[in-house]
């Protein structure tokens, strides 16, 4: 019996186009080549159909006349779609569904180099074997066709997206397509001018992912399924990359600089570059408010929050001394700070990126802190919030945040709250204790993590380390909060461990718990708990220091120094 089975590299691939399949919306104007639709349509056609009906056709649209009657008709359905969404943010902004689906691409009807119909004919075949009971088969069978379309598309290096608000019927009358065969996919093909490194819809923060675990039953409905971890067990060693072959060959003994030898490689190996950069230097800082502290959690009233944003944007904070001092760009962010920056005339005040979800989270200690669109919108702004840069540091600022990140390490870490509550902006023993009760009360209820126990700013967080490490742009965090925004970054997607370095160790109780889960080695440990990016700031000069090294120090070759090692003295 021939061998059907795929091998390591066969298999990963068809893997990669499963998980990198995106609809695309923006186009080059290069024709799809006619081996290649070829191939594509092919594949199509090789989808299963119940009964091996077939029920499928494809009908090729290049028509310019025909793809405008078609864009007309879409943005009329749009329009009327588009006002059935409302604002559920409470303020306006990012959790705007309305503004949010008006930003959505139809373009792509008109730039794609091809639009294709799938239909689906019903009575293609006759009494079809395993219809009887199920006659929608024949509808399944082709949206099957559409997904070996889309997959081999992908392999082809295609883009294809699915245009969804339109009239079947309308579009049945454009194409004199008869009354019985229905009308399965509309679709747009070509060259994509990019492809996102995650859904559209995920990125602009309409809907997130749902967690596999959710999804799963065993034997009874919503009776849970345990399953194993999909991630792939770790490669074997791979050879050297450019940048350790050159830090072998620097003019030292090798791993004479520590772990700034293992910064830089880092650092260069999230980059993808042999000679690590380090000259735009950026932090985000990202505020907001806890409703949390109508518990008596912290030493400051709430209204310090704003008070402090508006120190970062004079200038008066230590976070401005330090990126005075290395020269470090910041992006002040408003996530959820419950005081309005805006002067008389509507306009935010200068040196405030308004990304405000809403003016503070609810009370964690008695329910959820943020709606999951909520939470949603708060991740999209972070995304939005990364700079162009080689380097990101990443800060915080919220009166009561350090309850809020205390309840989802609990969570994350399966920790009890005494192992891991701190003594946060200084407090005494008896608003110590009411934080434990809240962090206590707040992990009891369960629910989704991040929306149940977090914060705006750490959910902006959360955003700004996951889209960075998709950019390849190494992430300095700085204390607990960033750190446990980092946890949940990664619970909800592993790759963005790679990008992550510890400016330091904070003084709060439970950070070095999350450094530990997070496998992170602090490059400092002062016995800092200030927040607003500090240490990560101060973290950013070694970098650079460690990049520099790399990049400018010279191989013994370069120096003109031959048989430095002597016969059997290098291990």
């Amino acid at each position: 019996m021939a061998d059907m089975s795929f091998d390591p590299a066969e298999r990963a691939a068809v893997y990669r186009a499963i998980h990198t399949r995106r609809d695309v919306r923006s186009y080059l104007p290069d024709a799809v080549p006619g081996d290649v639709l070829a191939r594509v349509l092919d594949a199509a056609h090789h989808a299963p159909s119940v009964g091996f009906m077939q029920p499928w056709n494809f009908l090729l649209v290049e028509d310019p006349l025909l793809r405008r009657n078609v864009y007309d008709h879409v943005r009329a359905c749009s329009i009327a779609a588009g006002s059935t969404y409302v604002d559920t943010s409470g303020a306006g902004g990012p959790g705007d569904r309305a503004a949010t689906y008006a930003a959505l691409k139809l373009q792509g009807i008109l730039d794609a180099p091809l639009n294709l119909i799938v239909t689906c004919d019903p009575d293609r075949g006759g009494n079809v074997l395993g219809r009887h009971t199920m006659r929608e088969t024949d509808a399944y069978s082709t949206c099957l066709a559409v997904q070996n379309l889309w997959l081999a598309a992908r392999a082809e290096g295609l883009g294809v997206g699915w245009v969804s608000i339109l009239k079947p019927e309308a579009i049945r009358g454009m194409f004199g397509i008869p009354e019985r065969v229905l009308v399965i996919a509309y679709l747009t093909l070509g060259w994509p001018v990019e492809l996102a490194p995650e859904p559209m819809l995920q990125s602009v923060g309409w809907r997130a992912r749902l967690p596999l675990r959710e999804l799963v039953f065993r034997d009874r409905w919503e009776a849970s399924a345990t399953l194993p971890s999909t991630r792939e067990p770790p490669p074997s060693v791979p050879a050297p990359t450019a940048a350790e072959q050159r830090n072998a060959q620097l003019t030292k003994p090798p791993g004479s600089l520590g772990r700034l030898e293992l910064a830089a490689l880092q650092v260069a190996t999230v980059q993808r570059v042999s000679y690590p950069r380090w000259q735009r230097k950026a932090l985000v800082l990202c505020a907001g408010d806890h409703g949390v502290v109508e518990e008596g959690v912290s030493a400051y009233r709430r209204e310090v929050t704003a008070r402090m944003v508006i120190q970062f944007v004079a200038g008066g904070a230590a976070i401005n001394a330090f990126a005075r001092q290395y020269g470090i760009a910041l992006t002040i962010a408003d996530l959820g700070v419950d005081h309005d920056f805006r002067d008389a005339d509507g306009n935010v005040a200068t040196g405030i990126v308004n990304a405000k979800v809403r003016r503070g989270t609810r009370n964690l200690a008695v329910e959820d802190a943020m709606t999951s669109e909520e939470c949603a919108a708060a991740i999209a702004a972070g995304r939005r919030l990364v700079p162009d840069c080689d380097l990101l540091a990443v800060g915080e600022m919220g009166i009561g945040n350090s309850t809020s990140a205390a309840a989802m390490a609990c969570a994350l870490l399966g920790e009890p709250p005494e192992a891991i509550v701190g003594r946060g902006t200084g407090i005494g023993a008896e608003t110590w204790s009411r934080k434990v009760d809240a962090v206590r009360r707040g992990v009891a209820r369960g629910g989704d993590v991040l929306c149940a126990l977090g914060g705006y700013e750490i959910a902006g967080l959360v955003g700004v380390i996951d889209e960075a490490a998709l950019r390849g742009i190494p992430v300095l965090l700085d204390g607990f909060i960033t750190g446990v925004a980092a946890l949940e970054a990664v619970r909800r997607r592993p790759a963005v461990q790679e990008a992550l370095l510890a400016g330091h160790r904070s003084a709060e109780a439970g950070h070095a718990r999350v450094l530990d889960a997070l496998g992170l080695v602090p490059l400092l440990d002062l016995g800092m708990r200030l927040g607003e990016g500090s240490g990560a700031a101060l973290a950013i000069g070694l970098v650079e220091a460690a990049c520099r090294t790399l990049s400018e120090m010279r191989t013994f070759d370069e120096a003109g120094i031959e048989d430095a090692v002597a016969p059997g003295g290098r291990a």
